[in-house]
């Protein structure tokens, strides 16, 4: 054949041969991507093997998934791993069903990848499928798909394995509607050794024109010298954070404020320390280019602690406007009735346990953590933190009772009496505080108002009782 040759790969063509691979093919298209959340495990080293070569990468769509998230993996993947878009290409493999979606829905899926992948790389995407399948599935009533430059498969009947398949001879099959072609995959039983692979076969490719017309189509030929490429500014930060969710989890990130997922693997780890370069103002701060995470999950590191160095944690506030108005248990809401668990929430902080009132209440509701709604299960702390030993509840405590269990490490929830102006207990929770000044006060955070106080200077009628926490040795 007169028609370029050129093969596809992926993780199944195992170890290559790159030198080989690029001396007797003059294109090779790469898997990257499976929808939005998988990344072929060989493309990295596939896709840096073939730099200089004639090559583009391939993204397997999945119609029934969100398309602008399937098509922004497939460019972030490649980025990822080096691109150069005046003469990378990619290709959109389009032969998984919809799933029921009608016609004009698939297509309109697929212009919705093709205008994102335009928009970065300033082409539309080669669409990759089978003159069958496209019928089957699509309309092709638009002048984007029906002008696209589409890579057909249609091949001659397999022979008996290990034989190797002979080419079919372009052109393929055309969907209804268009009538041209780009490239034709030819075969899918290729001989792979003669590729540079280690599987016993590999798929084919022709390209439809000349090797002139083919180099023109990567960018390669007669063209003005690329200007000078002005290094990106360095983003200015403003601050650092912590991610503060549990242990052993991660903190998702999107590529604009609640908008889309990124890929699992920019997600951050719990515990990182990360740069924040924008806040949103809407509770989500900017970790890098469009790389945006919840506030909610993170702690701002430049502020002034509340006290001093003696106090380990964080401290929080149940009318904090970020969960405030978030059901409590079953009944009410974090702002209105979430004192006592928010009191234990800075508790088990103060003992090395990273928690926020979200995580803390997520995980109560979730696992029997409240009784009649929303009043606190105190023995389960220790189900879910099995470092946490819950002591139990210690009733008309003197002052000197409470210096001591601070003094001896164990933060302290302590029932007050909110209003004590009137007869009636107005029951409220706060949680005790290492004495940020050695003036042998009870010091105490207050989680209505996110004030800390010395006790005696806002509460003066004796404690009724207090919970008290310790760390298992």
């Amino acid at each position: 054949m007169t028609y370029p040759l050129g093969c596809d790969i992926s993780k199944w063509q195992g170890a290559i041969n790159f030198a080989k691979m690029k001396a007797n093919t003059a294109f090779v298209f790469v898997k990257a991507t499976e929808s939005w959340g998988y990344v072929d495990p060989k493309f990295a080293v596939n896709w840096q093997g073939l730099a200089g070569h004639n090559r583009g990468a391939y993204g397997f769509i999945y119609l029934s998934e969100d398309p602008l998230r399937q098509a922004n993996h497939l460019i972030d993947t490649v980025t990822r791993a080096g691109v150069d878009w005046r003469h990378d290409r990619l290709a959109l493999d389009l032969e998984k069903s919809g799933h029921g979606l009608s016609k004009a829905e698939v297509s309109r899926r697929v212009l919705v990848m093709m205008e994102r992948i335009k928009e970065v790389t300033g082409r539309y995407p080669i669409l990759y499928s089978r003159a069958s399948w496209v019928n089957e599935n699509m309309l092709i009533n638009d002048p984007r798909l029906i002008n696209a430059d589409w890579w057909l498969a249609g091949y001659r009947k397999r022979l008996p394995e290990p034989l190797y398949t002979p080419e079919a001879t372009p052109p393929p099959a055309l969907p209804k509607g268009v009538d041209n072609w780009l490239i034709h995959q030819t075969a899918e039983r290729g001989n792979g050794s003669e590729f540079g692979v280690a599987s016993h076969y590999i798929d084919i490719d022709r390209w439809n024109g000349t090797k002139e017309q083919m180099l023109a189509y990567f960018g390669i030929g007669e063209e003005a010298p690329a200007p000078p490429i002005e290094p990106p500014e360095e983003p200015v930060k403003l601050f650092d954070a912590k991610v503060v969710t549990k242990p052993g989890y991660r903190l998702r990130t999107r590529f604009t404020p609640g908008g889309n997922l990124r890929p699992g693997a920019d997600w951050l780890q719990s515990q990182a320390i990360v740069p924040v370069y924008e806040t949103s103002g809407t509770g989500w701060w900017r970790v890098g280019h469009e790389t945006w995470a919840s506030s909610e999950w993170m702690l701002r590191l430049d502020l002034p602690l509340p006290i001093t160095e003696k106090y380990y944690g964080a401290l929080y506030w149940q009318r904090d406007p970020r969960w405030k108005d978030k059901p409590l248990g079953t009944s009410g809401t974090i702002g209105s009735y979430g004192c006592v668990m928010t009191a234990e929430t800075n508790a088990l902080n103060q003992l090395g346990i990273v928690t926020n009132p979200v995580v803390n209440n997520a995980w109560r509701t979730a696992n029997g953590g409240y009784h009649n709604g929303n009043l606190i299960v105190w023995e389960k702390v220790s189900e879910q933190h099995p470092d946490i030993i819950w002591e139990g509840k210690t009733w008309n405590p003197t002052d000197a009772q409470i210096k001591q269990k601070i003094s001896d490490g164990c933060p302290l929830v302590m029932l007050v009496d909110h209003n004590e102006g009137t007869p009636a207990l107005d029951e409220h929770w706060v949680n005790s505080i290492p004495s940020p000044v050695d003036d042998g006060a009870i010091w105490i955070h207050d989680p209505w108002d996110n004030v800390t106080i010395r006790l005696r200077d806002r509460y003066k009628k004796p404690i009724q009782q207090f919970s008290s926490y310790r760390r298992q040795a």
